[in-house]
């Protein structure tokens, strides 16, 4: 069991990382305000601007989903960054 894992893409593992994108405690995914505003091309609206206000599909088993605590904490820094 690991309490505290995502399974990401590089590009998102990334983006989570360098508090560009956040995950709330309830699943929904952020990015950060500049992000939204930037107008970049298709890659950043599809790949990072898309997923504003998406749900993470997670495990149906509730002993593998994320740790809501542990997105709560990490969610705090992302605000923090932003």
């Amino acid at each position: 069991m690991i309490p505290n894992g995502l399974a990401l893409c590089k590009l998102h593992h990334a983006a989570f990382d360098a508090y560009i994108i956040g995950v709330t405690p309830d699943l929904e995914v952020r990015v950060r305000l500049d992000i939204l505003e930037e107008i970049d091309g298709p890659m950043l609206q599809h790949g990072l601007q898309g997923f504003q206000n998406r749900r993470i599909h997670v495990p149906r088993v509730d002993h593998h989903k994320p740790n809501r605590d542990f997105l709560a904490e990490r969610y705090d820094l992302f605000r923090k960054a932003s």
